[in-house]
């Protein structure tokens, strides 16, 4: 991925005129590039794939509400990828908990692809659709938890964890008491309100610490993100 300095994007810089980019391979590469993310040739075309298949499995918008293809690529795909800018190599054995149709879970598993990764999603239908893009993609090392995360259902042994789910940090942090090893990460995907959330939290009495804040906006957007990452001390 290309680097890029989280500053505020230039709203005055209109998106190709204002004129719709017509989904395909190189208008993904395009809009991509917009937004500050390279991708390599392999992990781009398996982006587009993955791409069809949310479209074609999306009828009744069960698994994103987003239409546009201009909305897709900057509000799933560039704010998935842009994270790995701030992580230098994310833990091999993680969970993505709350995957819903893959986000961030399928695109951090296509730019890392060591992780050991398991996507947690209760709905049977997006169940049903993760292990059709496992399928069709060829994934290896990644498999679906078709349940809600709780201390009592997830036991699996992690040293990492990432959400994107809006469920404030204190009460997810709960859910992996059985499953995240001490020293063990979590990568909370937030908004800008969770510089509210962080005032009130207390992460100590969790037994975790805060080793990680970074606000930053999608270049040449109106996006703004955050990564809270947490470390598991007790």
């Amino acid at each position: 991925m290309k680097p890029f300095s989280p500053k505020p994007a230039r709203d005055s810089f209109p998106l190709f005129n204002g004129k719709r980019v017509t989904p395909s391979p190189g208008g993904l590469k395009t809009l991509l590039k917009f937004h500050g993310v390279e991708l390599q040739k392999e992990t781009l075309e398996q982006l587009w794939r993955y791409h069809q298949l949310l479209r074609e499995n999306n009828d009744d918008q069960d698994l994103t509400r987003l239409n546009a293809f201009e909305t897709i690529v900057e509000r799933h795909y560039a704010d998935c990828i842009l994270i790995n800018a701030y992580v230098p190599k994310f833990p091999d054995r993680m969970l993505d908990v709350g995957s819903g149709a893959g986000f961030p879970g399928i695109p951090l598993k296509l730019l890392n692809p060591h992780i050991r990764l398991t996507l947690c999603e209760p709905r049977p239908r997006r169940v049903d659709f993760l292990n059709k893009v496992i399928d069709t993609l060829q994934l290896e090392n990644i498999d679906v938890f078709g349940h809600k995360v709780t201390s009592r259902s997830m036991t699996i042994p992690v040293s990492g964890v990432i959400s994107r789910a809006f469920e404030l940090i204190e009460k997810t942090l709960p859910r992996l008491e059985n499953s995240l090893r001490i020293g063990g990460r979590v990568f909370f995907m937030k908004g800008p309100a969770v510089a509210e959330e962080l005032k009130t939290l207390r992460a100590e009495d969790y037994g975790y610490k805060i080793t990680g804040k970074h606000f930053y906006q999608i270049p040449n957007s109106t996006q703004n993100r955050a990564l809270i990452i947490l470390e598991r001390i007790a």
